[in-house]
């Protein structure tokens, strides 16, 4: 609230109130010295948050006599700029919500605590101009109470707020409901952006939540150029560290529980990812004993190679695939077994902290770390088996495509598994059954064993539930649940942890990947799946040693592929054909292309490698 009648013009000039005393609630009186704060001062090593658009409302409605609402036609993080002319002492109110209810007003029954509201009373003098500091809101819809006459777009311009981080990629498609999908998780992580990864910009929680970010985090470093963002935050979570090991489930710790789930692979991930993206390892040197410390931790909780406990496992699956009132919410999966997915993420975690080992040379701790692994990843195999079903756990979409996800699937048995997953798939209708984590790895396991159609089809879905289905019902930016609630529960619109499918848009359609034999991109790897229903995509990743472009596109029978490989860069190169004899680059053979050399033939693919420049393929 913000009362415009008590401003004090000449309040920053040093002869206010100066030598004399004042009535405090008339004037100001002098500033008195302070001690400073205790704790010890770092400097900020990330973005600053800032306004980073302004953007003019879609349109204003008057459900009521003299409540107006404004629709911005997206679903954002910010706030609202009032343009307005009165009376002395007008009190005009601002209420912010994501969604509408059935009479046209603002609903911000899912807001919980978080008042989201604004006030502002005038001074009266001319045209005033306000926006709020010390706060910001998630919203889409504005609901302007108490303005003198009638409200005009122009009255009102929203603020988009967030650590000012650059874009970092870019992804477009042939098929329009994918860009569509594309747009909504890039605002949606854009809206959750503010100095720490938050799950949600509107209710009363805004947390780093650590389970949400394990698959999340990848995505957000596709759209989003984030070494020094996500440093910070790194420190955050080793700053939770306690001296048992445990981190938290959110950080800053607010909520939650210590230690965090098991799920909370994205501690490791955090010095992991960069490494890979940016060729930073800072993170992996100067934290590297906490990450043994947080996976020794999850080891010692295990009985056997198997961890028993944790809260969130695979969260928010389908409804009906979640067990009722499950914590609260009704959000735990009654299909995938809580110790299986504790224990596949204490093989993760080894798995991460032998290779971290491997970078800085620490040979006995890779030695460590890879027996460890291997020890639970037998022990997974040993408990959740089922030789009789072919499958994980239950069998169901999330316990198969994490044991794929994790390597810890014998070779004998991935044919078995694979073709499970795909049945489950085709029993739903080609949907996906998986909650926040167990998507990620359903879409990426199933194009990395030769069924990109089917990822595709659950994709693409618009029939609940899907991406498509949120899309169809009004959304900006993703739900935090599958299904379409408006309640005072979890039921936030502006939520990133159902986003990790923008991860799979670079990396398997676009074909943009990372190479841990290059780090930050010195080596990576161009390999799209070129799916049925696609015809064409292009996409680019602003690398730290400058864009790479992979595009291709479709010409009756013919595959034409454009790739830019940036100076002092290397690519392996994956073109869908039967032969060298079937492909050219810019009109001459792959063997005689300059740049270009000839590795392997595989699976219905060529495989090359080239040096930096731009190329052009075609493959017939």
């Amino acid at each position: 609230m913000y009362d415009a009648c008590l401003e004090k013009p000449g309040w920053d000039r040093p002869d206010l109130g100066s030598n004399t005393a004042v009535d405090r609630a008339d004037g100001w009186a002098v500033a008195f010295p302070v001690e400073p704060p205790g704790g010890r001062l770092v400097s900020q090593t990330s973005e600053p948050i800032r306004i980073v658009a302004t953007l003019p409302p879609k349109r204003v409605t008057e459900p009521k006599l003299g409540v107006f609402v404004y629709d911005v036609g997206q679903n954002l993080a910010g706030w609202a700029e009032l343009r307005i002319s009165g009376e002395r002492g007008t009190r005009v109110t601002l209420c912010f919500a994501e969604t509408l209810a059935k009479d046209g007003t603002v609903n911000q029954e899912n807001l919980r605590k978080a008042a989201a509201t604004d006030v502002y009373i005038l001074k009266g003098v001319g045209q005033e101009v306000w926006e709020p500091r010390f706060t910001y809101h998630g919203f889409r819809y504005v609901q302007v109470e108490g303005f003198p006459g009638r409200l005009a777009l122009d009255n009102l311009a929203v603020k988009v707020v967030r650590s000012a981080v650059e874009p970092n990629g870019l992804f477009e498609s042939s098929n329009d409901l994918i860009n569509r999908i594309h747009k909504m998780v890039w605002w949606t992580e854009a809206s959750n952006l503010h100095s720490v990864p938050t799950d949600c910009p509107q209710r009363d929680e805004r947390q780093g939540w650590m389970n949400d970010l394990t698959v999340r985090l990848e995505e957000a470093i596709y759209n989003f150029k984030l070494p020094r963002f996500l440093a910070k935050f790194l420190d955050d979570v080793h700053d939770t560290q306690d001296q048992h090991g445990t981190i938290t489930d959110t950080v800053p710790f607010r909520w939650g529980f210590r230690p965090a789930d098991p799920v909370s692979a994205s501690y490791l991930l955090l010095g992991w990812l960069p490494y890979q993206h940016y060729g930073d390892r800072r993170g992996i040197s100067q934290y590297f004993d906490g990450f043994k410390a947080w996976t020794d931790y999850l080891a010692g909780r295990a009985t056997n190679g198997i961890v028993k406990d944790g809260n969130w496992g695979d969260w928010s699956p389908p409804k009906a695939f979640a067990i009722a009132g499950s914590l609260g919410t009704g959000a735990v999966s009654k299909g995938t077994p809580i110790p299986l997915m504790s224990t596949g993420y204490l093989y993760y975690c080894s798995r991460l902290v032998a290779l971290m080992a491997e970078v800085l040379g620490r040979n006995g701790d890779k030695q460590k770390y890879d027996r460890l692994a291997r020890q639970v990843g037998e022990a997974f195999n040993r408990e959740f088996w089922d030789e009789k079903a072919g499958g994980y756990g239950s069998n169901n979409q999330a316990s198969n495509s994490f044991a794929l996800f994790l390597g810890v699937v014998p070779q004998d048995r991935i044919g078995r598994v694979v073709d499970n997953l795909v049945r489950d798939v085709r029993e739903h209708g080609g949907h996906l059954t998986t909650g926040n984590l167990c998507t990620k790895y359903l879409l990426e396991t199933l194009t990395e064993h030769g069924r990109a159609d089917v990822a595709y089809e659950i994709a693409t879905k618009t029939t609940y539930p899907s991406w498509g289905f949120m899309l169809d019902n009004g959304a900006t930016t993703l739900w935090e649940r599958w299904e379409y609630l408006t309640g005072g529960q979890m039921n936030s619109h502006n939520h990133p942890m159902m986003g990790s499918i923008g991860s799979w848009f670079y990396k398997y359609l676009g074909g943009i990947n990372t190479d841990p034999r290059g780090p930050g991109f010195k080596r990576f790897i161009l390999r799209p799946y070129p799916i049925k229903g696609l015809d064409w995509v292009r996409s680019e990743y602003t690398s730290m040693h400058g864009v790479i472009r992979s595009s291709w596109r479709r010409e009756g029978s013919s595959f034409v592929y454009r790739i830019t490989v940036p100076v002092n860069t290397t690519a392996t190169v994956y073109i869908p054909a039967a032969g060298p004899d079937q492909v050219t680059e810019g009109g001459k053979s792959v063997a005689a292309a300059e740049g270009v050399r000839l590795l392997r033939q595989e699976d219905g693919v060529m495989v090359l490698e080239v040096g930096s420049g731009d190329y052009e393929f075609l493959a017939r």
